[in-house]
């Protein structure tokens, strides 16, 4: 790249482990604080892992005697091993004269610890929009950053935290600058708007959510805070991505879209009157909120386009609903689940299981309850009954410390915080033994297998490879999918052979596969 009249700021989104199909979004995290540097005419480089190969040898050709700031996203877990792979190899290129930030919700949650880190010299905490934007204009009239709200850096050898900065209102967003990226390398084919084939997460027509659930971040993030852009930005937004990158199906990610059901009303009758042909779902939706919905608000989403809602559905023990303080009940569970099947609906239904003091009496309770909404609605998808996995800044965290677990007191040994994978060392889930772990661990796998991965295939593009996939996967998942109905988890050494290979494939691996 030639050097240009403005700095360069390369922005750099590492794989987070199970990359493939439509699981790999748009890199909304660094894509939405690239937006206002871009308008402003900065030449912004941005690097997504999960598409294509980072290695030293593409750093070294972007880094120019004009590149102020190296920018890295991350999520616990996988992708803070990734991301510190690719920060030991910027901070080398070079020789520490660029600083080097972090941002996303791990570093947000735990700014001190990510911050000492020696690779790294500035966290960006909570959204960035608008920080970012004053780090770098700060970085590039090497004006101090005491002044910067929201941030935390080092200074001669010292940490200084700033004053945190106010949540910033969603009605500012910029649009996404898409030509920043290669934006048909995000279009697929949906694990759950399967009847399409250029389907894209588009970004969020809102923020944060008012609910206090214990096992969820939002809260540490954004303050158990919903904002809202205007239902006519919404529209403009859905609109204008549909025509301009052709789309017959599209993903909101918003916490809660339906929260505000007349603004939510408002925009899919806009979708209507404006005849944009998609299917569509959100990232959440909870069966209260749409239990009090009327039959024509919900009608009129269908109209709309709306396919697949994803429910919180937890648990199927009410003891443990409680502890995890999700205002539920199993019953709005099946409720919603037939309410679905009545009005159209796919409901695609999340669980959790190793919850402190869950017993496996709970879990199977859980399992069967999971069985009873696919026997009762055969359309609903049941996902990967995750594990529960203690994060800093949630809730349920001082409850797991009362229970004996010992976070990880350095950013590398947060790689391996993972949600979906055995717990055999009793990191996460101390109050378990280890065979209890392990079957923890064969629930979560079984799930996966039997039940998430049919769906995963379904995105595949090609439809020759998707069909042999299919075909090879079909009869394990009917024999996980029969063995976990009936609880037939205990005794499971095959799937040794699973984690294995899942390991190599997607934890430890490079390489990308798109």
């Amino acid at each position: 790249m030639r050097p240009s009249a403005k700095p360069q700021i390369i922005l750099i989104y590492p794989k987070t482990g199970m990359d493939f199909g439509s699981t790999v979004a748009p890199p909304h995290a660094v894509l939405s604080v690239a937006a206002p540097l871009d308008k402003e005419g900065y030449r912004i480089a941005i690097l997504d892992q999960r598409n294509q190969a980072i290695t030293r040898e593409l750093l070294q050709s972007l880094i120019t005697s004009e590149t102020i700031c190296i920018g890295v996203s991350s999520m616990t877990g996988t992708q803070v091993k990734n991301a510190l792979k690719i920060t030991r190899i910027a901070r080398e290129l070079t020789d520490g004269k660029v600083p080097i930030v972090w941002g996303g919700t791990h570093p947000t949650v735990l700014p001190e610890q990510t911050v000492a880190h020696p690779d790294i010299d500035v966290v960006v905490i909570g959204e960035g929009e608008l920080t970012f934007s004053e780090l770098i204009h700060a970085l590039d009239a090497k004006r101090p950053l005491k002044d910067i709200k929201g941030i935390i850096y080092k200074d001669g050898g010292l940490i200084f935290r700033n004053e945190n900065r106010p949540l910033m209102d969603i009605e500012e967003l910029l649009p996404v600058p898409w030509h920043l990226v290669d934006v048909d390398s995000y279009i697929h084919r949906d694990m759950y708007v399967k009847h399409r084939s250029r389907v894209l997460d588009i970004g969020q027509t809102s923020r944060g959510c008012p609910f206090r659930c214990g096992f969820c971040s939002s809260a540490s993030i954004r303050g158990r805070k919903w904002r809202a852009m205007s239902s006519d930005k919404a529209l403009s937004m859905i609109s204008e991505t549909v025509g301009r990158f052709k789309l017959d199906g599209l993903w909101l990610r918003d916490d809660e879209f339906y929260i505000d059901r007349k603004r939510a009303f408002a925009i899919t009758e806009g979708m209507i009157g404006n005849n944009i042909d998609v299917s569509f779902y959100t990232s959440g939706t909870r069966v209260d909120v749409f239990l009090g919905a009327s039959d024509e608000e919900l009608l009129s989403m269908k109209r709309a386009g709306a396919h697949t809602l994803k429910f919180g559905a937890e648990s199927g023990s009410q003891r443990v609903l409680d502890l995890m303080q999700k205002g539920i009940t199993p019953e709005m569970t099946h409720k919603a689940n037939r309410r679905c099947q009545r009005l159209g609906f796919v409901p695609a239904f999340g669980l959790v299981i190793g919850y402190p003091t869950e017993t496996f009496e709970d879990m199977d309770m859980t399992i069967d309850m999971a069985y009873a909404l696919k026997r009762e609605n055969p359309e609903a998808q049941l996902e990967t009954m995750a594990q529960f996995t203690p994060l800093p800044g949630t809730p349920s965290f001082a409850l797991a410390l009362e229970h004996g677990l010992k976070p990880p007191q350095t950013l590398e040994a947060w790689s391996d915080w993972l949600f979906d994978d055995y717990d055999i060392e009793g990191l996460k889930l101390p109050w378990y033994n280890r065979d209890e772990r392990m079957w923890i661990g064969n629930i979560s796998y079984m799930s996966i297998l039997g039940n998430a991965l049919g769906n995963a295939l379904d995105s595949v593009s090609s439809m020759p490879l998707r069909l042999l996939f299919k075909s090879i996967s079909g009869p394990a998942s009917a024999y996980f999918r029969y063995r976990l109905e009936h609880k037939l988890y205990r005794n499971a050494p095959e799937l040794a052979l699973v984690r294995y290979l899942r390991r190599k494939l997607f934890y430890e691996s490079e390489s990308t596969m798109t």
